[in-house]
């Protein structure tokens, strides 16, 4: 009896300790990565939170703190509202059409079977996108959208039509925008949608095919149910690179016409770093910051509520 409780003992300890080994090599493993975190991302975040109270040009030693100034006054801005519901519609058209047509493209590329392409191929050219940078990717379209010359235009004007003014015309600009950003980001989400379809037990298919279910019903109710913790990562993730958009549209349009294509994160730059006014620059970003974080639950709590459904 003693002997068995001496043995339970021992094993006990020997879990204790191995657990406790466990969690300190974990937490030496998630360390670094902590303090890049703590760094690059939670200080500056506070020092932000902290900065919108206070009037500042980025120069003087000295800040000036005017309570919720900062916020009351952001209305006021030449073209507020116009930038703010060019984000909005900005980020819902990226979101809506980089999630239909990377579902649809990886749908495409899932197929098997004789006289499908090479999808090898085909993934690693609809990847190549993501590898550049928003800059890159700017300045391409920029040079395709261009009036005079750019190629859109010349497939435009070799089949009998009118060039378009892609850069400087209200309705057609913003749209030329969200086509570039969609193509930038599709790849990613294939990828995404691709492991999410590679997942799903062909058990299910075989038995969809045998109960006689066409392919609309095969898609409906087993691929979609299926995909929902993909759909819902792309969806975040889509919808939060959106609203943080800086640098493809800024070098595609410029915000032109007027501020039609300017987004909230062009302002804020302007406000910090050409007018000096950091305190609004700071308060806009908090604003920002608190819409992303608000429109990402909702979305999360949906999704994930569908995923608990299926």
């Amino acid at each position: 009896m003693n002997k068995t409780i001496r043995h339970k003992r021992h094993i006990r300890e020997n879990t204790t300790h191995f657990e406790r080994k466990r969690t300190i090599t974990g937490a030496a493993f998630l360390l670094p990565s902590a303090i890049l975190i703590a760094l690059f991302v939670i200080w500056p975040l506070f020092s932000v939170i902290q900065l919108s109270f206070f009037e500042w040009n980025g120069i003087s030693p000295t800040k000036t703190f005017v309570g919720f100034n900062n916020f009351r006054t952001l209305t006021d801005l030449p073209g507020f509202w116009e930038m703010a519901g060019g984000t909005v519609v900005y980020a819902v058209g990226v979101t809506a059409f980089t999630i239909i047509i990377a579902f649809l493209v990886a749908l495409s590329l899932d197929k098997r079977g004789k006289g499908r392409i090479n999808r090898g191929l085909m993934r690693v050219m609809w990847f190549l996108p993501c590898l550049l940078s928003m800059a890159v990717v700017g300045i391409l379209w920029r040079i395709m959208y261009n009036y005079n010359n750019g190629v859109i235009n010349s497939v435009l004007k070799s089949i009998g039509l009118m060039p378009v003014n892609w850069l400087e015309t209200y309705g057609v600009t913003r749209w030329a925008i969200i086509v570039a950003s969609v193509w930038a980001l599709t790849g990613m989400c294939v990828v995404i949608f691709l492991a999410g379809l590679q997942s799903i037990p062909t058990e299910l298919h075989e038995a969809a095919s045998i109960d006689g279910a066409s392919y609309g019903q095969w898609l409906w109710h087993i691929t979609l149910p299926m995909m929902a913790p993909s759909i819902t990562i792309n969806v975040l993730t889509t919808t939060i690179t959106a609203f943080k958009m800086y640098e493809l549209p800024l070098i595609v349009s410029n915000g032109l016409p007027g501020y039609h294509t300017r987004l909230l994160t062009q302002k804020i730059y302007d406000l910090g770093f050409e007018s000096q006014d950091f305190g609004r620059g700071s308060a806009l970003s908090v604003v920002l910051i608190l819409v992303i974080t608000l429109i990402s639950l909702v979305q999360l709590f949906y999704l994930r509520k569908r995923e608990d459904i299926y």
